[in-house]
């Protein structure tokens, strides 16, 4: 009853209005608050520092005096950050013998907030991999977890699984704040990201299924701003604080807050007529009615809907059935294999964006600010033009900004802009991806199969991190992967079904139907 029912109630009770207001301001700010589960971009960045000459009185806590040169190797006009000439007798600050070099123990750091490089010794080269490692972690916690927290949420409700998520997310990240080493903070990064991986991909199902198919594009858009907001407040929060601790706790702390704001996020009635929960449906129905139409919702039109349809088969468990279709089972391939393409790119992009300059907080929220008229853009063309191929042409563009980048290294300002049409571009894919995905699958099984692809995304993310080990193989190797993974999934996604005015398909049938309806 779900196809075309629930339009017609949302006619009838109003479309857009007072209730889905008061429902998306929460909905926004666990958006928001999972953007921080991207907190190891600053906690496990890579910072500057420089070999401590403790044979040398003088040696202020300056990361770059004038005499350094006489101490320590320098390679493009930076000072080595683990090795130092060997000193001809101690107490010196000019004499060493410059033929001969050895690693220090003791550091001098450019800036005076710290990260775990300080905390943990992580230094050197040779130490490099447990800083990517980090990102690389918190990716595999989505990995191995969203496919339950999909399931989860088909079967005990969207409103239940953003609850949980935020609740272990927010006690994770505090405790994480208080990792005593290393192995401590890792396990950490992981439970935070395993345990959490249900905000982004619940809060987003919640909002699509509360709108009606006009509104669907909008949705996307108001969810998609609000992750940019987070991205900002991320950056925002490392740039002030002097710590790595002391920002973690003032991003998670919030999410008590956020907790109380959920009683106002109402469950997803598409998702409670499916499950035959008419009390409930009617609740949320009624409340719709009144702050959208100022009427009480006739009770007597969801009991007719619900009689009409009590004989219909009720699926334990929706997503074995899913399996049985070929074509679905295709299709969730296809969206999975675009999910890892696309997923690589943006979060690559967005670690590599530190790097674009001295200060890697105003590169980040730049970066992420970019993103902001890409929302806008893609809400007008992908009702406009489609889903299909706004999601091709927009990979395949993005892709060929991304290597461009590597003809113009020399100029600076000409590589930032290049670099930020590649991640505007990445954004409008992967912003149309999550509607298309969530578009393409039943609600008896949409967030299942919408953390299933997600699962598969997060290979890319996984990969993400470890950039900085990629750069040292070969300088523009990120860059050629990103425009190799982001052209082929581009030319692929034009074998994906048209979404594009569709309704949001209860069961297998209906979705396997999108090839006829939107062609």
């Amino acid at each position: 009853m779900e196809k075309v029912e629930f339009e017609k109630l949302l006619n009838i009770i109003g479309k857009w209005g007072q209730f889905q207001i008061r429902a998306y301001i929460p909905l926004c700010c666990v958006v928001v608050f999972s953007v921080f589960q991207m907190s190891y971009i600053f906690v496990a960045r890579d910072t500057k520092y420089r070999c401590k000459i403790q044979n040398c009185r003088n040696d202020s806590e300056l990361y770059n005096p004038t005499w350094l040169k006489n101490a320590v190797p320098y390679k493009n006009n930076v000072p080595s950050r683990c090795l130092l000439y060997m000193p001809m007798y101690n107490n010196t600050c000019t004499d060493f013998y410059k033929n001969e070099t050895y690693t220090c123990h003791a550091y001098v750091f450019e800036k005076k907030q710290t990260t775990i490089v300080q905390d943990f010794n992580i230094t050197c080269d040779e130490n490099l991999w447990k800083l990517t490692l980090a990102g690389t972690v918190s990716a595999i916690g989505e990995l191995f977890c969203l496919p339950f927290v999909g399931f989860l949420s088909d079967h005990f409700g969207r409103k239940r699984m953003i609850i949980a998520s935020l609740v272990f997310s927010t006690t994770v990240g505090l405790m994480r704040s208080y990792s005593p080493e290393y192995i401590v903070y890792i396990i950490l990064e992981f439970l935070d990201t395993a345990l959490g991986s249900g905000l982004y991909s619940g809060a987003f199902i919640l909002a699509l299924e509360i709108v009606d198919k006009t509104r669907r594009s909008t949705a996307n858009t108001i969810i998609s701003l609000a992750f940019a907001l987070g991205q900002v407040i991320l950056a925002t929060a490392a740039w002030i604080t002097s710590s790595w601790r002391i920002f973690l706790r003032v991003i998670y702390a919030p999410g008590v807050l956020i907790l109380f704001s959920l009683w106002y996020i109402p469950e997803s009635v598409r998702w409670l007529i499916l499950k035959k929960r008419a009390k409930h449906a009617h609740k949320v129905l009624n409340t719709m009615s009144k702050m959208n139409a100022g009427v009480e919702f006739d009770k007597d039109i969801l009991t007719t809907e619900f009689s009409q349809h009590q004989n219909d088969r009720k699926l334990s468990f929706p997503l074995k059935e899913v399996f049985k279709s070929k074509k679905i089972v295709i299709r969730i391939i296809h969206c999975s294999f675009t999910w890892i393409c696309c997923t690589f790119p943006y979060y690559g992009l967005t670690i590599q964006s530190v790097t674009l300059s001295e200060n890697v907080y105003a590169n980040f929220i730049c970066t992420s600010l970019v993103e902001v008229p890409a929302y806008f853009i893609t809400q007008s063309i992908i009702d406009r033009f489609g889903r299909r191929k706004t999601l091709g042409l927009s990979l395949i563009t993005g892709g060929v900004w991304c290597v461009l980048v590597n003809f113009v290294d020399e100029s600076k300002w000409l590589s930032l802009v290049i670099f930020l049409k590649g991640k505007f571009f990445i954004t409008v894919s992967y912003t149309i991806l999550y509607i298309y995905t969530a578009e393409l699958f039943p609600t008896n099984s949409r967030h299942s199969i919408f953390a299933i692809c997600s699962m598969f995304g997060r290979i890319g993310s996984m990969i993400a991190p470890q950039i900085p080990l990629l750069e040292r193989i070969f300088k523009s190797l990120p860059l050629i992967i990103f425009f190799a993974t982001a052209v082929t999934s581009g030319v692929l996604a034009f074998w994906l079904p048209e979404t594009l005015n569709t309704e949001l398909p209860k069961d297998n049938n209906e979705a396997i139907e999108i090839e006829e309806q939107g062609g």
